[in-house]
């Protein structure tokens, strides 16, 4: 028994060495939404950044009860170091990925720490095991900063344009671009 506690505080001990403070920040810089090519299905428009902070507010909207048998989200990433809108892409993001895949893994992950539902988004929250479909619906964000504790360890400096798009049947639906500026902790 004394080994078991020995072994967890040890554990506890190492868990909280793994979660040290990221050594970057991140600020959101600017917002941009754009239709689908034929249809439109997801709607970021409303989405604005707002006062100093540069905070997320505003809606999104799904027009459709969004499964994976249809709905696939992809995530393309581009790098700018000196902030001049000399964007290169970057070999990591994520390629079309059937939407409740998408949700569970990555969302969850990236996006979820920072959208507290019922605190700050009415959008559901996604269990572990995830959830297929993803309502329809009309969701709020309402000063939403991101929360990076969970982010990796290691990311460009500079601007970072995050270019999300979804596709019903492999046709572009809608999506949206984030733009942030990470910088080194001072």
């Amino acid at each position: 028994m004394k080994y078991s506690a020995y072994v967890i505080v040890v554990l506890c001990t190492l868990s909280g060495l793994l979660r040290a403070e990221q050594t970057y920040t991140v600020k959101n810089e600017r917002f941009e939404s754009f239709n689908g090519m034929k249809e439109t299905v997801f709607h970021m428009s409303e989405l604005k950044l707002i006062g100093r902070q540069r905070l997320i507010n505003g809606t999104v909207t799904f027009d459709d009860d969004m499964a994976s048998d249809h709905y696939k989200a992809q995530i393309e990433l581009f790098s700018s170091p000196q902030g001049d809108d000399q964007y290169k892409k970057l070999p990591m993001g994520v390629p079309r990925t059937p939407i409740c895949e998408a949700m569970k893994d990555l969302y969850t992950k990236i996006l979820q720490p920072s959208l507290i539902e019922g605190e700050n988004t009415n959008f559901p929250f996604i269990p572990e095991e995830g959830l297929c479909p993803i309502p329809k619906g009309e969701y709020y964000i309402k000063n939403v900063e991101l929360n990076i504790d969970s982010w990796p360890n290691q990311a460009p400096r500079g601007i970072i344009k995050a270019v999300l798009t979804l596709f019903k049947d492999e046709i572009n639906v809608g999506g949206g671009t984030l733009y942030i500026r990470i910088e080194d902790r001072e």
